[in-house]
């Protein structure tokens, strides 16, 4: 049956028409880095916070879009923190992703995840940055087409940088370090996130700035 996958193809409300009638906020929301159920209440709590006037839309960043009056904003995501919802930080800033980890199946790379977003989410840096964590060498939420990869397996880690992720120039990033010992990661990091504030460019995406300087010394340095 096709009748409900093609009956709506154009949106009645999207967030520029909701903009276009007054003053709306866009905020992305999910059940958490590694969680990716959302339970019933908060699925009500969502529909409640937005409601008749607001709108809803699922993106392909394991996130879900709410555009909501910006004069409700403080309260909505009170409430949705209540909840339980996991709100993402917006602008030039390292924003972190992760695989379900199978659905809490192989939780090896749990507690280095979570201490890594710890010490990266929210970091300023020139452009916007998106690090992805996938548990296994499956990376079948595909790490390795984000600006940073990580790639977990067995106390280590395949790193991926400088993916293009969309346009007709997309492409996977290139493995920059195999089998990075868990311990070492940390600082791996915080090395590649200092050369990047460092030397990019304004408002370079890290795709560019990596293609632009990866035969630099200081990559060269890094990894041997």
């Amino acid at each position: 049956m096709t009748t409900n996958a093609f009956n709506h193809n154009i949106p009645e409300k999207t967030f520029a028409k909701l903009n276009s009638e007054g003053e709306y906020t866009r905020i992305a929301v999910s059940p958490g880095i590694i969680n990716k159920h959302y339970t019933p209440a908060q699925f009500q709590k969502i529909a409640e916070v937005v409601g008749e006037g607001g709108a809803i839309k699922y993106s392909a960043s394991y996130s879900i879009l709410l555009s909501v009056p910006t004069v409700d904003l403080i309260r909505v995501k009170q409430e949705l923190e209540q909840a339980g919802i996991y709100i993402a930080q917006q602008g030039m800033i390292v924003a972190m992703k992760a695989c379900d980890f199978c659905d809490g199946d192989k939780m090896e790379a749990a507690a280095i995840t979570e201490e890594l977003f710890r010490q990266f989410e929210g970091m300023r840096v020139p452009s916007r940055l998106r690090m992805n964590m996938n548990g296994c060498a499956s990376a079948c939420y595909n790490a390795m087409y984000d600006d940073i990869g990580l790639v977990y397996q067995k106390e280590s880690f395949d790193v991926y940088l400088g993916a293009v992720p969309m346009g007709k120039n997309a492409q996977a990033g290139e493995l920059f370090a195999k089998r990075v010992p868990v311990q070492h990661i940390e600082n791996l990091l915080q090395e590649i996130i200092m050369f990047y504030k460092e030397y990019a460019r304004h408002e370079e995406p890290f795709h560019k700035f990596y293609k632009r300087t990866k035969t630099a010394n200081y990559w060269q340095k890094l990894i041997n």
